[in-house]
């Protein structure tokens, strides 16, 4: 639930949490195939060249980075302003 002060009478007050649910509902599916990629994360282990490595991804899957450790990558990601999305 939305708290807004109490205005004069008479005075619709919108605050911004209502204008980006608006602005979300406009959204054409392929713009919200696109929200966030640039902001969001995945880590995954593999093998890289026979050895564990940890792979960051863009939320679109697209490959970014591979490092040797869980801590290079949290390291990197807050270097970057940027978020981890969990999969599972």
């Amino acid at each position: 639930m939305n708290m807004h002060p109490m205005g004069e009478p008479g005075e619709i007050t919108i605050d911004a949490g209502d204008l980006t649910t608006t602005a979300l509902r406009k959204m054409t599916i392929e713009q919200l195939r696109h929200l966030g990629t640039r902001q969001v994360v995945y880590l995954k282990a593999g093998m890289h060249d026979g050895e564990l490595a940890f792979m960051l991804y863009g939320a679109d899957g697209t490959p970014l980075v591979t490092v040797d450790t869980v801590d290079a990558a949290v390291e990197m990601v807050a270097e970057h302003g940027l978020g981890f999305a969990a999969v599972h």
